[in-house]
Order: C-alpha cells, then structure tokens, then sequence
C-alpha cells in the first residue's frame, strides 16, 4: 500500500476513535427541543411521528395539530394509525362541549378534507369552527377557494390571516402565488416593498420583481442576501477549505514563474463578484424569454448548454479577460489556465456557501471532487483558447478562444444535463464518465502549457510523486472536515455514516483526480494533440528524474576511503537535474550533516547512477558515484564540465 494511504487511513482510525470517545449524539430537554433541531438542520425524520408525541403531550396546540396533520397526509402515514383512526380521533374533538376543543375538532376535519381535494366538505367543516380567529382557519379557507378558481374569496382570507396575526408565513405565501398565478405584478410589487413582507418571497421572484421595476439596489441586495445571508460558520469553513485545497494545488503546479499573490487575490475575489452575474442572466431570461426546464430531453438539452453552460462559462471568463486586459500579471501559458481555474474557485466558493446552507455539511466532499474541480477543467479549457489565440493560433472560420469556450460550455451542459433530466438521471453515472474524461483532458492542458513556458528550466522539475501526495492529503482533509462537522452537529453514529457514504461515493475519485491531475509530463515545446484520451485509473508513475527532485534520501558509502567515510552516512535531498559536459543524467545533492573536507565543499555533491540505463528510485538502494566540487563557484554555475569536478568514489541511496 502506498505510504500517503496509509497516513490517511491511520489518521482517520485515530480520529474515528477520538470523536466516538468525545462526541456525542446530541441531547434534547423535550420533543419539542428535537422538532425544532430537525427542522432546522434539514434531518430526515418523519415530522407526522414528532408531531404526535408532542399532541399526548399538548392536545391543545393547534401547531402541533397543523404540523401533524399535513405531515401525515403528505406522507404514507404513521405506522399502526390509519386514516380512519385520525378521522375518527377529530370527530371526538368535534363532538366535544368544549368550544376550544371543537372548534380544533372541525378545522382538522376540514383540513383533512381539504388535502383529499374534498373542498365542499372542507368549507363546510371550517363553517363549523365558533371561532372565525382560529389561527390556520383563514388561511385554510383561502387555499380552498382558490383550489376551486374563486379567487376573489382566497385573497380575502389570506388577509384576515395576515391581519390576525395567524399563520402569516403562509398566508403571505398562498397570498404570493395567487398574485403570481394572475399574473398581477404591479400587486405583487406593491407587497414586495412592504417590509415585513419581503422575506416570504421567494428569492428567484424578489429579483425578478426589482429588476423589472427598476429598482437595482433592491435587486444587488436581493442577490446578495440570496447567497451569503445566515450563513453557517461550517458551511463558510467548509467552502475555504476546498478552495485552499485547490488554490495551492495551482501553487504548486505553476514551477516556472510563480503568480504573485495580489493578482491571485485579485482574480479569486472578481469570480466570487462575477458569480453573481448568474442570477442577473437567468433573470433577464425568466423576464423576457422564459426558457426554462420543462422536463422534455431537447428542451432540457438546449437549456443546459445554453442557459447554464454559457452562462456560467461567460462569467467565470470575464476575470480572466480583465486581468489579461488590465494587468501584466500574464506571461507564460500555464498563466492562463492558473488564472482561469482561481477565477473558477472564487465562482465555486460562492456556489458552495449557497449549497452548503441549503443543504449542510454532508455534501462538502462530493462538491469537492465533483462540482469544484470540474468548474476549474472548464474554465482553464475556456482560457486554454486564449493561450492558444497568443501562443498558437489556428486556422478557421472561429478563433481558438471562440471553440473551446463552446466545447467547455456544450461539457457543462452535458453533465448537468444528465443530473436533471428525469429520461437520463437514470443514466447519472454518465456525469462520472463526464468527468473523469475531462480530468485526462486537464491533464493535457497544463502539460502544454508548462512544457512552452518561456521561463522553462530544466533544472526545475515537478515532483509527480509529490503532487500526487499532495492531493492525496489534500483531498483527504476534505473528508476528514465533513466527518468532523457532521459528528459535531448530529452526533459520532451520523458523521461515521456520513463518512461511509461519502468513501462508497467518492473515494475512488481521489486516485483518479491523483492519477491524473498529479502526473504532468513536461516535454518541452511539445504540444500534445487535444483529443479524448483514456483517463488513468492508477497512481504508478515512471521512476524518471523529476520524481526525485526535492525527495529525502539516506546515503551510504561503499568505496572504502578516508573522505568518503568522513560525510557519511548522511541524509539529504537532491536539489535538482544537472547536465555535466553535456550530459543530463547528473543530480546536485545537498547533505543534511554536512562536514568540510580539506579543499573540498562538503554540503554539496553531485552524483550519477553507476549504471547508464538505471534511475534512481524512490524507497530502493541505487549504487551513484559521488563528485566533490573543485570550487564554490562551480555549484551554481550553468556551464559545467566533467573536469570541475573530483570523483570520489562509490556510494548507495535511498
């Protein structure tokens, strides 16, 4: 087993036993303690069964008769209670001499009615009700007269509702949608500019609503409060650690001439600003076109390309464009994809503090290896064409940049396509083929791009073993953070089986994210053809130089003389390729220990493998000869002969 792999599962071992030890399940005074809790993390509970014990508890709360009531005729029902047992459960409160008794009585047999579509039975039951302040009653009514088309007598008792202090949540909501399904803006308008009305709207209809008045800094505060209003310090950390995650995988990645900070900065925060140019576009389409989803498979095709893909593709190139046009920060071709993927992860930063407070921490790892990264693929393939129009450009009818920002949008909207359509959501697994594709197509892009930089040095090599390790602990973490925010929320039972799941799901993604987005071949000036390669599905990598670069090593002599067993054994590091009278296959070493022998430098030394066709590998013994330098100045100098150095004799590393 791979080494990282084994740190990754004993760290989790650890973690598992350390949170089962001090974490646990979350405690409650009563059930209504835990109603509250499950409602306000989403939790998948029957709500019609917490509803009922609190009833024994409370048979007078009309909530609890509300909530279990809709609860239970919107689902199977409790097991062991039928309709008729709570048909029959109400009649008796009905029957009751007790006027607060009856009066719960005849609005829960009405509103029985009303959910089995029974709407005369419902009117007449809720006529029964002595008191027409009842909180529900006036709301009830109203749904019924506007399930029936009298609409006129719904708006009136969602008002009585609303002016009574009732149930105003939903009556401002069915009072909403009436205006909506009459298509009376101007009304809808004047309610939206109401205050303590406001947060009952939905928020793609608030937007729509401003923007077609005019009204821009209600729409921007609309947008704003869509996105980042009552977030949760989980989901904030949830959505930085990905982002970090990703941002110092580009770091690495980018080896010849490193971005400075301020422009990366610069670019992240214009992808989140840019993000928000999403909701503006698919509002400008629900005001003026309309084209939506409507469940059919080319409508839905067409949309998905369109109206998501384009789109979201538009936005996320825009920082790109403004720091090409505003900025010198641009200068080699790996440039552009850097830039192209950190504007993606400021898009995917805001897109995850909204799905992450919609729906909790247990999909932090699946945006992670999914939504995220195939964000960044799609955004660099876009700024690829840039590099391309620069760097490359072809011929045809649509410059390079036009091409593939089509491609990258048809992509994107091929694998959402797929997710949402009802006919192929079936075939979901295809958004895996989807991906994992475009990871190998990744992999090309920063290939060619690194392999023509103009600041190529072969001195300077990218670590495959190191990358791959990075993103193996990286990704890791990732994990790790959902196991821990949903132990901490729901308890240790929920977050290991939320890890389970998370593991079963995704944790094969991240060898092929590894394999592929961790084993960059540089060759340069080489362009590797753009075309749908096989992905790689393994993590081996050839043992070539730039494996070792930078890699820990102990060594030990094997000729038998006075200097050699001076300096070792040692430990050190190769610091990097060297090329020696012409020939490539020499490593400068540094020696952790180092001693100064007489003439010599004893920090640094270089070495070769004693064998022509033989590298050295990481974990096994390779048998080098060892030089000593002649003088300091020769370390650092570019042009170096076999005669500026002295053979000492024979040593073995690993």
């Amino acid at each position: 087993m791979r080494k990282s792999f084994f740190i990754v599962i004993i760290s989790f071992v650890l973690a598992i036993w350390i949170v089962n030890q001090f974490v646990k399940k979350p405690s409650f005074n009563n059930t209504k303690e835990y109603l509250d809790f499950v409602i306000k993390e989403k939790q998948n509970v029957r709500l019609d069964l917490l509803y009922w014990n609190l009833l024994n508890e409370d048979s007078l709360n009309i909530d609890y008769h509300y909530g279990f009531i809709t609860n239970f005729y919107n689902n199977i029902g409790i097991s062991g209670i039928s309709e008729k047992k709570v048909a029959t459960i109400y009649w008796r409160y009905a029957e009751s001499t007790n006027d607060e008794v009856s009066d719960l009585g005849f609005y829960a047999l009405g509103l029985i009615a009303s959910m089995s579509r029974d709407y005369n039975d419902a009117l007449i039951f809720f006529s029964q009700a002595s008191n027409t302040e009842l909180k529900y009653l006036n709301n009830s009514i109203g749904r019924v007269y506007e399930d029936i088309g009298d609409f006129n007598q719904a708006e009136e008792y969602y008002a009585r509702e609303i002016k009574q202090k009732g149930n105003i949540e939903g009556a401002y909501q069915n009072l909403i949608r009436l205006f909506y399904t009459q298509s009376r803006f101007n009304d809808l308008y004047n309610l939206l500019k109401q205050r303590q009305s406001r947060k009952y709207f939905p928020s793609h209809l608030k937007r729509q609503l401003f923007l077609f008045n005019y009204n821009f800094l209600g729409y921007f505060e609309s947008v704003l409060a869509h996105t980042y209003k009552n977030q949760s310090l989980i989901g904030f950390l949830g959505a930085l650690l990905i982002m970090l995650s990703w941002l110092f995988y580009l770091r690495r990645i980018d080896i010849y001439e490193p971005e400075k900070w301020k422009h990366i900065i610069l670019i992240f925060i214009l992808g989140i600003i840019f993000s928000e140019l999403t909701f503006l576009l698919g509002d400008l389409n629900s005001i003026f076109i309309g084209f939506d989803l409507n469940g059919k498979v080319l409508n839905d095709l067409i949309y998905c390309i369109v109206g998501i893909g384009v789109v979201e593709e538009f936005v996320k190139i825009l920082p790109v464009i403004l720091i090409l046009r505003l900025t010198k920060a641009v200068n080699e071709p790996v440039d552009y994809l850097v830039y192209g993927s950190v504007s993606a992860l400021g898009f995917a930063f805001a897109e995850n503090l909204l799905y992450f407070n919609n729906y909790g921490p247990e999909i932090i790892t699946g945006r992670a290896l999914t939504a995220v990264v195939f964000h960044m693929f799609l955004t660099a393939l876009a700024s690829y064409g840039l590099m391309l129009n620069k760097y490359k450009a072809g011929r045809g009818l649509l410059s390079d940049f036009t091409k593939l920002f089509l491609l990258a949008a048809i992509i994107h909207g091929l694998y959402d396509f797929v997710l949402i359509n009802k006919v192929f959501s079936k075939f979901s697994l295809l958004s895996v083929v989807i991906l994992v594709f475009s990871l190998s197509f990744f992999n090309t892009l920063i290939s060619n791009a690194l392999s023509n930089s103009e600041f190529f040095d072969e001195s300077i090599q990218l670590n495959k073993r190191k990358l791959q390790n990075y993103l193996i602990y990286s990704l890791s973490s990732i994990f790790m953070f959902q196991y821990l925010a949903v132990s901490i929320k729901l308890g240790s039972e929920a977050g290991l089986e939320s890890l389970r799941n998370s593991v079963i799901s995704g944790g094969y993604l991240i060898i092929f994210i590894s394999a592929n987005l961790g084993t960059i071949n540089i060759k340069y000036r080489k362009w590797k053809p753009l075309q749908i390669k096989f992905p790689r599905f393994t993590l081996k990598s050839n043992n070539n130089y730039d494996n070792v670069i930078g890699e820990e090593f102990e060594i030990e002599a094997v000729s038998k003389n006075r200097d050699l067993e001076r300096i070792f054994p040692n430990k050190g590091k190769i610091i990097r390729k060297e090329t020696v009278s012409e020939n490539p296959e020499w490593y400068l070493f540094e020696l952790n220990n180092h001693t100064e022998l007489q003439d010599f430098n004893g920090r640094f030394i270089l070495i070769k493998s004693k064998l022509p066709d033989e590298s050295i590998k990481i974990g096994q013994w390779t048998e080098v000869a060892v030089f000593v330098f002649i003088s300091d100045e020769k370390i650092n100098q570019d042009l170096k002969l076999r005669e500026d150095f002295l053979f000492k004799g024979w040593a073995r590393l690993r």
